[in-house]
């Protein structure tokens, strides 16, 4: 896959510290995109420790890992 791509209810779990995070929403980004311009980029909201945000794809892929043992990107 050439863009990091995450469906809603997948598992994440962030690098740093172990924790886990939950994909609950996702809606394209008004950021302009990176490499090919035809391919837009995402927002996904996270639900970690109870709260949620929203992150850029590309934010994702270098904090969290997937909890299936793949890496995010």
């Amino acid at each position: 896959m050439s863009k990091q791509t995450f469906e809603i209810g997948e598992l994440l779990i962030r690098v740093s510290t172990g924790r886990t995070a939950l994909v609950v929403g996702q809606r394209e980004s008004r950021r302009s995109p990176y490499g090919d311009p035809r391919i837009p980029r995402h927002l996904y909201r996270l639900l970690e420790d109870g709260r949620s945000a929203w992150k850029h794809d590309l934010q994702i892929a270098a904090e969290y890992r997937r909890a299936d043992g793949s890496d995010a990107l």
